[in-house]
């Protein structure tokens, strides 16, 4: 394969391009390498038709970057085009069920990257990755059944075939519809309020969700970190500093550490450890393709206000919880600063699921602003919790982390190690939000630091706070919040 300045690409970039394909969402580096090995690169120009109606054979495509057109010869002279694909779209996949004639042709729309996979390849892999690449094949086909009954019960909502001859709306590829965070401006007009909707399958919204579409990296910290890249390592905790205010590099660095090619007999839990397990350069690859593959991506319907409170209560959060730790002298082999730092991933995948219900936060007296979680679940159809549990699946991220993610709001349903850490991250998350910051803004309502069961948690788990007066404690602790904040909002916009 190629780039398009016709070098070839290396391991490195192939492993890169699949790592933004939907397909691959679940694959790791290791599990890329061992799929690329049993697999073979194409790269088509325009025009090449890659499926003859009528043909058998058994391959599999994957478009790693592209377009084509799905096409079926009525006659001599009529040809319908049934459908367009484009990057991360899978084509040919009854090929994998069994030796069946093509029912269908497939053209490409443009130059075009795509994976060709052998089925008898594929048998003959690792075990595991036959697994995995099964599992992705049958989510395919369920999705598209899916989509084939929607399509049946609501024959008004899909449009008519168009000729094959008439040429696409755009010949660019899918990934640049994507608006870059500069062409978006803050000041922009404001999405319509979404429509209620209630719960949604959790199967469904999974299904919806794109992990790889959030990982959007705070540009703040990213361009400081992008003069470090080229560094020898003498600035290990310089970039260390950086990665602790930016939640998707500290998870990206630690699903890192815990990836098959690195991983040890016990979770890595914490940056620091994960930066010493992988190595300086390595760290260094992988901040770079994030940050890379992060000029792409817009979340927020890049609303820059919106942003800025996300990575500024996320850190405001880490650093309380800390905070919190250090003074009730709790010992937990968790990272209570990373829990803090981590812990709403999920409004990442509320966003993606429906982009046009943050926004409505910056709207004066907005409804949205308050009962957070059942607005989500009533206009997405699930809440933030459940998400963040979703996306730190998709990372690998460990238990206690997601644990965090998904009770911190109910910190009486969390359980074995994960209670302490929950308690905390979510005492903090009331103190950041009682002083204004909070993704809803400065007027965001929240229950009062004594009504929060975590302290009854807190005082079961470590004997030690037992005789402690809680009004009096949130009292001094309240007072000591008002004199340090400058320094637990230091270096955030």
């Amino acid at each position: 394969m190629t780039s398009s300045s016709g070098k070839e690409l290396d391991l490195g970039q192939q492993i890169k391009f699949l790592n933004k394909i939907q397909f691959f969402s679940t694959f790791d580096d290791h599990e890329i390498r061992q799929f690329l090995a049993v697999s073979k690169w194409l790269k088509v120009p325009k025009g090449t038709t890659i499926i003859k109606e009528g043909a058998v054979e058994r391959v599999f495509y994957i478009l790693v970057k592209g377009r084509v057109s799905v096409f079926k010869t009525m006659d001599a002279a009529n040809t319908i085009e049934l459908t367009t694909l484009s990057t991360g779209d899978c084509f040919g996949e009854m090929a994998l069920v069994g030796e069946t004639k093509r029912t269908a042709g497939v053209k490409t729309s443009t130059d075009s990257f795509i994976l060709m996979v052998e089925p008898d390849i594929i048998s003959t892999s690792n075990v595991f990755l036959q697994l995995k690449f099964y599992k992705r094949f049958c989510e395919i086909l369920v999705a598209r059944l899916v989509l084939a009954n929607q399509r049946v019960t609501s024959p008004g909502s899909t449009p008519e075939p168009q000729p094959a001859a008439t040429p696409p709306k755009t010949e660019a590829p899918a990934e640049k519809k994507i608006t870059p965070p500069a062409e978006k401006t803050a000041g922009g007009k404001l999405p319509p309020q979404p429509r209620l909707i209630g719960r949604i399958s959790p199967t469904k919204l999974q299904r919806r969700l794109q992990p790889d579409q959030l990982m959007l990296i705070n540009p703040e910290p990213a361009e400081q970190l992008s003069r470090l890249l080229t560094s020898n390592g003498d600035n290990t905790r310089s970039m260390a500093e950086l990665l602790a205010l930016d939640p998707i590099l500290s998870a990206k660095i630690l699903q890192t550490a815990n990836s098959p090619f690195f991983r040890r007999s016990c979770p890595v839990t914490s940056v620091p450890h994960a930066m010493i397990i992988v190595g300086i350069q390595h760290v260094q690859k992988v901040v770079e393709e994030a940050i890379e593959a992060s000029q792409e991506l817009v979340l927020f319907s890049g609303f820059d206000e919106l942003r800025r409170r996300f990575w500024r209560h996320a850190v405001v959060v880490a650093r309380i919880a800390q905070l919190l730790k250090d003074i009730i002298r709790i010992n937990t082999a968790t990272d209570i600063y990373l829990a803090g730092l981590l812990h709403d991933l999920g409004k990442l995948g509320i966003d993606s699921l429906e982009p046009a219900f943050y926004p409505q936060f910056l709207k004066p007296d907005s409804i949205f602003t308050k009962d957070r979680l059942r607005k989500e679940s009533e206009y997405v159809g699930t809440d933030h919790t459940w998400a963040g549990l979703w996306v730190g699946e998709h990372l690998s991220l460990p238990q206690v982390y997601l644990d965090v993610m998904l009770h911190h709001h109910t910190p009486e349903k969390a359980t074995g190690d994960s209670i302490l850490p929950t308690a905390l991250v979510h005492l903090a998350d009331i103190f950041a939000t009682q002083h204004g910051v909070c993704l809803s803004g400065p007027d965001s309502e929240t229950i009062a630091p004594l009504e929060s069961t975590a302290w009854a948690q807190i005082q079961e788990q470590h004997h030690s706070f037992t005789e402690v007066n809680v009004f009096d404690f949130i009292t001094s602790f309240d007072a000591e919040l008002t004199n340090t904040w400058s320094d637990i909002t230091a270096g955030l916009t």
